[in-house]
């Protein structure tokens, strides 16, 4: 995942293509980006229900998304994994078929507000009279990483960035919409504010992070933090739980006045559809003591681990499931009209000129 979550378009030019295996003999196809679930939770899945799975690895998210929309539909499986910052893209394609979340024992006891954002028109746009176009099975935040042995005092929310001892010290992603946003953030504003000319200090503050920034990068943006050539990140929460594993030097934080939550998604090919295997298969991901295991085994939780309510459970680790008074102040990304992204890129452009 250390390639943007939102940048499809412009990073999936020249990817090399994915060889999706051609037998059909399994009872269900799957495309995972990387290894994003855990393989004892495949095993499991096969063995309680002796349903055959034949599975396809791309190198990561947007691989699987670009397949989604120039792959031969009849190549594709039953299943790709995606993120939801292309589901727009991929339902205004065509390429897409609804499922039927009545098929789905677990769907209620996901977050209401994921299950609303997720129902979309035929453009992608969220709708209350839409269909659901995808299912989610993994989610993390963006957060902020940092060298706690290098920083007199730990960064505990995005005000934090504008410290002066990271001026030239900060690494954000390359993304307009995640910068911007956790600016918007800092000012109580939501990331999908669509009147930006309402808040006058915005433009102010961006000129002012812009001085603290050493680089942009969606892609390995720890690396530098590791070698010492910066201070802090912001990245994605399954990157840095990951590294900080690996490295004792690092720590990290969920900004306290809430942070963007992604979303990793199963949606299902026109074509390519098999309900029964299919609805099973995501059905079984919710289930309570799946969803637990889910997200014990690796750096993402599974959606179902919170409540209907979005309630984080009391044993949960901070950093991979944040409080529910975190939890409460952010919110998925969601696609703006096309007059208000542009508005976003040019303050983009704007700030990245100063």
């Amino acid at each position: 995942m250390f390639l943007s979550r939102r940048r499809f378009l412009q990073a999936s030019v020249g990817l090399p293509g994915l060889a999706l295996a051609g037998c059909r003999s399994a009872d269900l196809q799957l495309l995972l980006p990387g290894n994003t679930v855990p393989a004892p939770i495949l095993r499991r899945f096969q063995d309680r229900t002796q349903i055959t799975v034949q599975l396809d690895r791309a190198a990561g998210l947007v691989d699987s998304s670009r397949l989604l929309l120039t792959e031969d539909p009849s190549r594709l499986p039953n299943l790709l994994g995606i993120g939801d910052a292309w589901l727009q893209s991929a339902i205004a394609s065509g390429r897409l078929a609804p499922f039927n979340p009545n098929h789905w024992r677990h769907w209620t006891s996901l977050p209401q507000r994921w299950r609303q954002q997720l129902r979309r028109d035929r453009q992608g746009v969220p709708s209350e009279a839409g269909e659901i176009w995808a299912a989610p099975y993994r989610w993390g935040t963006t957060m902020i990483a940092f060298r706690r042995d290098r920083l007199t005092s730990p960064l505990q929310d995005w005000t934090d960035l504008w410290r002066p001892e990271l001026r030239g010290q900060l690494i954000l992603p390359d993304d307009p919409r995640e910068v911007i946003g956790l600016t918007l953030k800092r000012l109580g504003w939501s990331y999908n504010q669509a009147n930006l000319a309402e808040i006058p200090q915005l433009e102010p503050l961006l000129a002012a992070l812009q001085q603290q920034v050493k680089l942009y990068s969606s892609r390995n943006y720890l690396q530098p933090l590791l070698l010492g050539d910066a201070l802090a990140a912001v990245g994605w929460s399954a990157d840095i739980l990951a590294a900080l594993r690996r490295d004792s030097r690092l720590a990290a934080v969920v900004p306290r006045s809430g942070t963007a939550i992604w979303l990793d998604l199963w949606v299902q090919p026109q074509g390519r559809v098999s309900e029964v295997f299919s609805d099973r298969w995501i059905d079984f991901g919710w289930a309570p003591t799946i969803a637990t295991q889910f997200s014990q085994l690796g750096p993402a939780a599974s959606p179902a681990i919170l409540t209907a309510a979005a309630v984080a459970p009391v044993d949960a680790n901070p950093l991979q499931i944040p409080p529910t008074a975190v939890l409460d102040k952010s919110e998925l990304i969601l696609p703006l009209p096309e007059a208000v992204r542009d508005r976003y890129l040019a303050l983009w452009q704007t700030m990245r000129q100063g």
